[in-house]
């Protein structure tokens, strides 16, 4: 049963590729939806089956070809991180799905979207549960075709100003990789993970000195490789690629992000851990790493003037927020955060994209305003994912917070309030500039083009369905999950998923500090007070005639203004 998963997305993206043309596409949507679905529940028996079974090390093998004469032996690689990985995935592909569905009567949603969207999730599948480098390449190479043919539609589409720098960057990510992967195999000669993951004898022999600093030659071409995916991903922000996040559309970008490449890049900084387990310097080049992403991606929403910025930023500073967690080796923390952040965007994502198709594909937040009247659910789905995004009791997302910071407090380390510094200032500027958005565009003085504001309505029955299926995850699915990843024996657990012998991590049973979780609600709740108090009281109040002609409320009220 377990190649069914892999089977129902290339159907889907076979079905699409031969039927596209058919006049009645209910029968295609309808297919599309059973398929993903399907691939959704297989994910989940995978994942009890893996819970069942009788062994210290959750792991079993899916043989796909073996033969031993041509020493080819293929399989899928399924354990409890692999299937963590396939039940997001998989999860999210069908809320597109659904979501797709829903949207494509009204807005003429491109069916090759859906098509490409396919073979990406196909793509995806292979690359996480492959059991070899070859099957790894193999994958990422899918992810990057599909990816190519899901934005860049037709010939027409192609930008003339697309330079040559970014095709040049994109082979030089492609080339790292597969160097990498090359690298690998000539150190362990084998391209089999279980012979190569028993290899710590050739990085222990195999050193180099940068710096002062002491680099196994697995550290360094781990930290390439990783390197190389981010090089890959910088695609996304630079304004001559036809990736730039302005051009795509936000649902075919939500999806990409919570489905495609944050899994990736999880898989590829997570799955060669056995190699460096005992190595310290490549975790903390980690860790840093994820705490420069972070200072530079909040620097960039919190100056963020429209929706689709500030939905792609707070993404990739979540995405930072999991690489610094993991060089700190907090991997249940990581994990847990992967699932509640990932469900908060991906709704924030949906519901911003909403706004958007309402508005004719307007995103500039200073043209947008009042539109808590038409559209009231939207507001009220994009207030709970910023709720729970920020970690406002008790929603997901808190007790993700709760356990990183009871992870970090029992650090000991001497830069620990330097750490613990930059997590308030984060947490007090997501929540600001969440509110602030969240008021300017559903609360504040209405900008909006007349004529589309009149015509906006919310009769979206699918995609109301959507989010509210994500509203009750993000209700109870904290909750539900916080022993699997915050427990007793919790990081023995997540230490065994990542193939992780050696006893080095932190060790200790996970405190409550009452005192500092409260004080991070309090800093979330000075934010949100004071985007109220910003563009909601100052507002109200400039009205007064002995306030309104004062030099300093003017110039605060003109410096708010310019920030909207």
């Amino acid at each position: 049963m377990e190649i069914l998963l892999f089977i129902f997305p290339l159907l889907s993206f076979l079905t699409f590729q031969f039927l596209e043309k058919m006049k009645k596409t209910n029968l295609l949507f309808i297919l599309h939806s059973v398929f993903m679905s399907s691939s959704f529940m297989i994910s989940i028996f995978i994942f009890l089956k893996l819970l069942n079974l009788d062994s210290d090390l959750p792991l079993y093998f899916y043989s796909i070809i073996k033969l031993e004469h041509f020493l080819i032996d293929w399989s899928l690689r399924l354990d409890l991180f692999v299937s963590g990985l396939i039940i997001i995935i998989t999860f999210f592909a069908t809320i597109f799905t659904i979501y797709s569905i829903s949207i494509y009567e009204e807005n003429k949603f491109d069916l090759k979207i859906i098509k490409n969207s396919s073979l990406s999730i196909f793509g995806i599948l292979i690359l996480v549960s492959s059991n070899n480098l070859i099957q790894l390449f193999v994958g990422w190479q899918i992810i990057i075709m599909s990816s190519y043919f899901l934005i860049n539609k037709s010939k027409k589409q192609k930008d003339p100003n697309n330079k040559d720098q970014v095709f040049i960057y994109n082979r030089l990510s492609d080339l790292g990789i597969f160097l990498c992967l090359f690298f690998l195999y000539s150190y362990t000669n084998s391209v089999n993970f279980d012979v190569i993951f028993e290899s710590n004898y050739f990085a222990t022999n195999n050193k180099l000195i940068f710096l002062d600093l002491e680099i196994t030659s697995f550290e360094l071409i781990l930290l390439i490789l990783f390197l190389s995916f981010l090089l890959r991903c910088r695609q996304f922000f630079k304004q001559s690629s036809i990736y730039y996040y302005l051009k795509i559309k936000p649902s075919t970008f939500a999806l990409l992000f919570s489905a495609i490449y944050i899994p990736s890049g999880i898989y590829f900084l997570l799955r060669f851990l056995p190699l460096i387990q005992t190595s310290y310097n490549f975790f903390n080049i980690i860790a840093l790493l994820g705490l420069f992403l972070i200072i530079i991606f909040t620097l960039l929403f919190f100056n963020s003037k429209d929706l689709k910025s500030l939905a792609l930023y707070i993404a990739s500073s979540q995405f930072g927020i999991i690489i610094f967690l993991i060089g700190l080796k907090v991997y249940n923390g990581a994990f847990f955060y992967l699932i509640t952040s990932t469900l908060s965007l991906t709704m924030l994502f949906l519901s911003f994209t909403i706004i958007m198709i309402k508005l004719n594909g307007e995103y500039q937040i200073n043209k947008m305003g009042s539109l808590l009247i038409k559209t009231p659910s939207t507001f009220l789905f994009t207030l709970i994912s910023s709720f729970s995004l920020i970690g406002i009791p008790f929603f997901s997302g808190f007790y993700s917070k709760k356990l990183i910071f009871s992870s970090l407090l029992l650090l000991n380390e001497f830069n620990i309030s330097f750490l613990m510094m930059i997590c308030f200032c984060y947490i007090f500027l997501l929540s600001y500039t969440l509110f602030k958005n969240i008021l300017v565009v559903f609360l504040c003085q209405n900008n909006c083009n007349i004529h589309l504001y009149d015509k906006i309505d919310e009769k979206m029955f699918l995609t109301k369905t959507i989010l509210l299926v994500l509203t009750i995850f993000l209700i109870f699915s904290g909750w539900f999950l916080n022993n699997l990843f915050s427990g007793s024996n919790s990081e023995y657990l997540w230490n065994l998923v990542l193939n992780i012998y050696a006893d080095y991590s932190i060790k200790h049973k996970y405190e409550i500090y009452d005192w500092f979780i409260n004080l991070t609600n309090v800093i979330c709740f000075l934010g949100l007070f004071l985007s109220i108090f910003n563009y909601v009281v100052i507002p109200k109040i400039g009205n007064y005639a002995k306030i309104k002609h004062n030099r300093h409320f003017n110039k605060y009220s003109s410096y708010l203004d310019l920030n909207r």
